[in-house]
């Protein structure tokens, strides 16, 4: 056994994944261990070897785990260096970009000092402000992206945001807004990438 694996301590890296506009938890989200000192990159490859093919698709590794409820996660007995955390929601597809922090575990009388890793993770996000043609703002108007149920309003200051948008590069999305006095508008915007925040102010006239 290598010297980490003779004394077992509970945490070595704890933190939690949230969203990046929100602040609220992200459940389920995975957190993967990019890279690692040598002496971890060589034990995982051992416990590997039993897998074989699988090992990939594994959902619960020991370099690899999923967030609870409240967003939290960790990490238990790892051998000292730096380690990158990598953050992401595989089964929300498109509609998160990925999140990355790197943290040093470090031991101390022989004990690990816990660290913290906090992750935000970025969705994809379609935001703005509609206004009139005096420039005042336009509250309650239905914005929505043509082709699904993807909408939201504008507030009392004209504001508005979609949230967890599915990002493509295929594709532009198309965006409708409207309200009641006004005639509708219709424009196309990208959102190619996850996790990217696109900006789409609008004018409506009478």
């Amino acid at each position: 056994m290598t010297s980490w694996e003779t004394i077992r301590h509970p945490i070595a890296i704890s933190g939690r994944v949230s969203n990046a506009r929100t602040g609220k938890p992200c459940p389920a989200a995975q957190v993967e261990i990019t890279s690692a000192p040598a002496e971890f990159t060589a034990w995982l490859a051992l416990k590997a070897l039993p897998y074989g093919d699988r090992w990939p698709d594994l959902p619960q590794r020991p370099d690899r785990i999923r967030t609870a409820v409240d967003g939290h996660f960790h990490f238990l007995d790892l051998p000292n260096g730096d380690y990158t955390l990598t953050a992401s929601i595989p089964q929300q597809g498109s509609r998160y970009g990925t999140a990355q922090t790197t943290v040093t575990v470090s031991r101390s009388a022989d004990r690990i000092v816990a660290v913290t890793a906090d992750l935000a993770l970025s969705p994809t996000t379609l935001q703005g402000r509609i206004t009139n043609a005096s420039a005042e703002a336009v509250s309650f108007a239905e914005i929505r992206i043509r082709g699904s149920g993807e909408r939201s309003f504008s507030n009392r200051s004209g504001d508005y945001q979609l949230l967890q948008l599915e990002a493509s590069t295929q594709i532009d999305r198309t965006v409708i807004v409207s309200a009641s006095g006004y005639q509708s508008v219709t424009q196309t915007i990208a959102i190619d990438q996850p996790g990217v925040v696109r900006t789409l102010d609008i004018v409506l006239n009478p």
